[in-house]
């Protein structure tokens, strides 16, 4: 597998996660789920894997809130 074939989505991988075959399909799902992504020469999405698995696993987590840090004070 090539380097470029580590860091982003195969063309299956996107289908699989936007249950969408065609990219103009699979763009607008992202824009949607708000993935942010690159287009390629070829009209293709590009997403990163390591961003669907953050996402996916739950480790990207928003540090807005509006309570308070209490941990801060401990």
């Amino acid at each position: 597998m090539s380097l470029l074939g580590v860091l982003f989505l195969s063309s299956e991988e996107l289908k699989s996660l936007t249950d969408r075959k065609v990219a103009k399909a699979q763009i607008n799902w992202l824009k949607k789920q708000s993935y942010p992504f690159e287009i390629s020469a070829a009209g293709k999405p590009k997403v990163l894997r390591s961003l669907v698995i953050d996402r996916l696993s739950n480790t990207h987590q928003s540090t807005n809130t509006n309570e308070p840090d209490f941990d801060a004070i401990r």
